[in-house]
């Protein structure tokens, strides 16, 4: 196994456990008066979760399904393509997707029969998609993963792909097929909104997965399973390292409020999802200044787990948003439609 900065980079996975670690070793210890380890421990403990935004520490009671008024709502949900495999789910989804009255609905893994499918079912919902666009249709052909629906009218859409040279070149130790594999079809959407006269610039992104289930499934030996977890998630963390510098590199001098939303693939803290954060740091113009707020860390309670299954819960889906945005509530449900579970944020807009 090769030693590279993507190695001291997943550190950020052991984060909630140290945190955790830290907090109840702290209070086994005010158990038995040792008040100065206790607040040590305890400090550390803030100290790291403040670091990597792991686990809001709110009391907030349990939020309704009511949208509240004049506010922006956005539901972010992977639905795996599993809808179009499970057919009894259909119906159930698209009426809670109508239900939840959300203005903006971003789909991760919208494969093309639930693409196609939910665009004629949604129209009435959801006026503007990105099926409105020729250059997403003939993507869409090939690999529908990402999709958005609109109550707003959508614009500007285009897309951009990963310099798959630039990959093989900087990180010699990838796989070479699975660059080229991924390159084909990882894909980040950007569109423009109308929001009542306000343009808002949206992008849905889907990062490089870790393809954990992969190399367990490829391993015969704990060994073997112990290696080529590793080197995925080396893989892994490369490529969202380069796909997040790409999206960070062509919304630097982005005019508009911002949303970056989807399945990151990586947990708050990670450098993907803090490049994405910075895109506009190095911007001179002093309205751009702001750093992306991540909706769960600012509004949320607890982990937040975006991702369940009965081995591993994570958060790997956000929603950021630029300093334009007022976030009022943001919840994950507990639809089980997938593996993941929806993301929604309310918002005030202020532009």
């Amino acid at each position: 196994m090769q030693v590279t900065q993507e190695t001291f980079e997943m550190a950020i996975l052991a984060a909630p456990f140290v945190v955790l670690a830290f907090a109840g070793i702290a209070l086994v210890l005010l158990v038995f008066r040792k008040w100065k380890a206790a607040l040590v421990l305890a400090f550390l403990a803030l100290l790291v979760n403040g670091c990597t935004e792991q686990i809001p520490l709110r009391f907030s009671p349990e939020l309704s399904d009511a949208k509240p008024a004049g506010t922006l709502r956005i539901l972010e949900y992977n639905i795996c393509g599993k809808v179009e495999y499970v057919p009894k789910h259909q119906q159930p989804f698209l009426d809670y997707v109508k239900n939840l009255d959300a203005d903006f609905l971003f789909l991760p893994e919208n494969t093309p029969g639930t693409s196609h499918g939910f665009e004629k079912m949604l129209r009435t919902t959801y006026p503007y998609s990105l099926h409105d666009f020729p250059e997403f249709e003939k993507l869409s052909a090939i690999y529908a993963d990402l999709t958005i629906y609109s109550r707003f009218p959508l614009s500007n859409f285009r897309t951009y792909r990963l310099n798959m040279e630039q990959i093989l070149r900087d990180y010699p130790y990838l796989d070479k097929d699975d660059v080229e594999f991924v390159g084909s079809y990882m894909i980040v959407y950007e569109a423009t909104a109308d929001v009542d006269g306000s343009p808002v610039t949206l992008v849905h992104v889907h990062l490089r997965t870790n393809s954990y289930d992969t190399a367990m499934n490829k391993s015969t030996g704990k060994r073997q399973k112990v290696h080529n977890i590793y080197e995925k998630l080396q893989f892994g963390y490369a490529y969202r390292g380069l796909e997040s510098r790409s999206i960070a590199d062509s919304l630097r001098n982005c005019p508009n409020p911002l949303i970056v939303c989807g399945d990151f693939n990586d947990l708050s803290g990670a450098r993907c999802v803090r490049t994405i954060q910075n895109c506009r740091s190095n911007n001179i113009h002093p309205n751009h200044r702001d750093r992306l707020n991540d909706a769960w860390w600012r509004g949320g309670r607890g982990f937040g787990f975006t991702f369940v299954d009965p081995k591993l819960r994570l958060r790997l889906d956000h929603i950021l948003y630029s300093k334009e945005f007022d976030l009022q509530t943001v919840r994950v449900d507990t639809v089980s439609y997938s593996d993941h579970r929806p993301l929604i944020a309310d918002f005030k807009f202020n532009p």
